[in-house]
C-alpha cells in the first residue's frame, strides 16, 4: 500500500519515483483508464473549501504532488534525495523509463503554445514516444467532438493542461468515454516545467539578449520560491483554524 500526506486535510499520495514508473508501466499494459492528477496548490486550495470539487478529485486512481510548494512543510528536501515523487517533473522521470517507448500521446491543452510546449518536453525526455495530436480546448466546443477526436487516435496517454476546476471535473465527467490507457492532469503545475525548459531561442543569441533572456527564467525560479513560502503560510492558517476550539470541520450547531 502506498503512503500518502495530509495537506489542508486532502490525502497526497507519496511513492519514489521507481514505483510510480512501475505503476505507468502496468496501467499501460491493462485496458481500462487510469486517471492521476498532479496537484497544485491552486487545486488543493479550491478542494478544501468546495466538498464537491474534494469528491471529484478523490475519484483519480493517483493524486500526486504537481509542485515542491506543497510539500513545503514536509521536508521536501529530504524527500527528494530520497527519490520521492515531488513535482510534476517525475512524469519526465517516468516517460524516460517506459518499457515499451514507441507509446503514443494525445495532449489537450487550453492554449496551442502550452500544447507544443508539452509535446517538446515529451520529445525530449522521450524521442521514441508519438505526440499523435493536440486539441486546445475551450468551453465553446463540443464535448462530444473533443472525445472523438481524442477516440480516433487511440492514444496510449492523454495530457491535460486546463484549468484547475475545469480540467478535473472535464476528466472525470467524461472518463467513461475516453479511449486511453492513462489520462494525466497537469494544468495548474505544468508552466513551472515548461518554465525551466526553456532552451535560449537563436534569435535571442543573434540580437545578444541572452543576458535578458536568463534573467526571465531566473524571475521564475524567484516566482516558485515566492509560491513556497506563500502555501506554506495558507497550510500554518488552515491548520491553526481546524485546531480552534469548537471548530471540527463540519457544519453542525
Amino acid at each position: 500500500m502506498q503512503a500518502s500526506v495530509k495537506i489542508m486535510d486532502i490525502d497526497v499520495d507519496m511513492l519514489t519515483n521507481d514505483i510510480f514508473t512501475g505503476i505507468i508501466n502496468e496501467y499501460l499494459s491493462d485496458d481500462h483508464l487510469y486517471v492521476i492528477f498532479f496537484a497544485s496548490a491552486e487545486l488543493l486550495d479550491r478542494a478544501s473549501k468546495d466538498e464537491d470539487y474534494h469528491e471529484i478529485i478523490e475519484q483519480a486512481d493517483l493524486f500526486l504532488p504537481g509542485e515542491e510548494a506543497l510539500l513545503a512543510t514536509h521536508h521536501v528536501d529530504v524527500l527528494e534525495a530520497g527519490g520521492m515523487v515531488t513535482s510534476f517533473k517525475s512524469f519526465g522521470l517516468v516517460l524516460e523509463n517506459l518499457q515499451k517507448q514507441d507509446r503514443t500521446i494525445y495532449i489537450m491543452a487550453e492554449s496551442e503554445e502550452e500544447a507544443l510546449g508539452l509535446r517538446d518536453y515529451c520529445k525530449r525526455v522521450q524521442p521514441g514516444l508519438r505526440v499523435v495530436d493536440f486539441c486546445v480546448y475551450n468551453s465553446c466546443l463540443d464535448d462530444e467532438a473533443v472525445i472523438n477526436d481524442i477516440n480516433n487516435c487511440l492514444p496510449d496517454m492523454l495530457v491535460v493542461d486546463l484549468p484547475p476546476g475545469i480540467q478535473e471535473s472535464w476528466i472525470i465527467g467524461h472518463a467513461s468515454q475516453l479511449n486511453a490507457k492513462i489520462c494525466i492532469a497537469v494544468g495548474g503545475v505544468s508552466e513551472l516545467v515548461l518554465a525551466a525548459e526553456k532552451v535560449v531561442p537563436l534569435w535571442v543569441n543573434k540580437l545578444h539578449l541572452t543576458w535578458l533572456y536568463e534573467k526571465i527564467v531566473r524571475q521564475q525560479s524567484v516566482k516558485k520560491s515566492f509560491r513556497a513560502r506563500i502555501f506554506r503560510k495558507k497550510i500554518v492558517q488552515y491548520n491553526n483554524q481546524s485546531e480552534e476550539p469548537g471548530n471540527n470541520n463540519d457544519n453542525g450547531d
